[in-house]
């Protein structure tokens, strides 16, 4: 196991802002993974695992503690006829790239999300209708002692961009999911087009960390901040997207604290028009364990 010390974070999200941590690893297996819990545990040293870094705001400190980056690492994938074996680092591109030629159908939504099949069970990413959490079977999972232990999908609490995942004492190692076959040529078609859809809605080429709030249900995020008025507000160089609304981008060189402004102003102007709060759907890195 290779531990850095106070590496910088922004180099390390989609986002390109974010302060260093105090040390930060990209275990390459599962003892890697045990070695770098267990260095924290034994030092009282909290301990944050990022997947692609893609939906994360790093705050301008850091972090004091250990950074575990899943991205480079446990990047397996096993296919066992219609049942999938995935590590949690995997990125989704090459899961859908490796499901295409197995011919193997279903996930194809998924196309264009810059994370990691982890990031994605956690948050349980989805779009046009459709969430990753209906092909879940079962998850294998570490505690920060090193335990681990297997979950069915009907414990992990799947909701709208949720899961018991989140926050809770459980690292997610490993997915197992089940798909079904399908035509290799419809596969990558949709693929395809789902990928054309993204990059004509979303500010692609600019840094980001992919949508900033939830949709509130029954409506858009990015409906309600265009309505409101808030399309190309600016601060500092965080703005929020003239593509897309529900999208910050950065400009050059943004802070996470002009993002949290940012974002405040948006609610704000939100609440002010139609009543109703959004939810943040970014995730906020605080500067240490609580």
């Amino acid at each position: 196991m290779r531990l850095l010390r106070n590496e910088p974070l922004k180099k390390h999200t989609s986002f390109r802002i974010g302060g260093p941590a105090d040390y930060f690893c990209i275990p390459r297996n599962m003892a890697e993974l045990k070695d770098a819990l267990v260095f924290a545990r034994e030092r009282g040293l909290g301990t944050v695992i990022i997947g692609a870094g893609t939906n994360l705001l790093v705050l301008d400190q850091g972090f004091r503690g250990v950074v575990v980056k899943l991205a480079g690492g446990l990047n397996w994938i096993r296919v066992n006829g219609g049942r999938i074996e995935v590590g949690a680092g995997v990125h989704i591109a090459k899961l859908l790239q490796v499901l295409g030629n197995k011919k193997l159908g279903g996930l194809e939504f998924l196309a264009g999300i810059p994370g990691t099949v982890g990031g994605a069970i956690v948050m349980n990413a989805g779009a046009w209708g459709k969430e990753i959490a209906d092909y879940v079977e079962q998850v294998l999972v570490i505690d920060r002692a090193g335990r681990q232990k297997i979950l069915k999908r009907r414990v992990l609490g799947f909701g709208y961009r949720r899961s018991r995942l989140q926050g809770s004492r459980w690292i997610l190692a490993q997915v197992v999911l089940k798909l079904r076959k399908k035509k290799r040529g419809l596969i990558r078609r949709k693929v395809r087009e789902n990928l054309i859809k993204r990059k004509a809605a979303q500010p692609l080429g600019i840094p980001n960390c992919g949508s900033v709030f939830k949709n509130p249900k029954g409506d858009f995020a990015g409906r309600l901040i265009q309505e409101a008025g808030c399309k190309g507000m600016r601060i500092g160089d965080a703005q929020v997207s003239a593509k897309h609304a529900n999208f910050i981008v950065n400009l050059g060189d943004a802070r996470a604290r002009d993002v949290i402004k940012l974002m405040t102003s948006v609610q704000k102007k939100v609440k002010d028009r139609f009543k109703i709060r959004l939810e943040p759907e970014i995730k906020i890195m605080v500067k240490s364990p609580s």
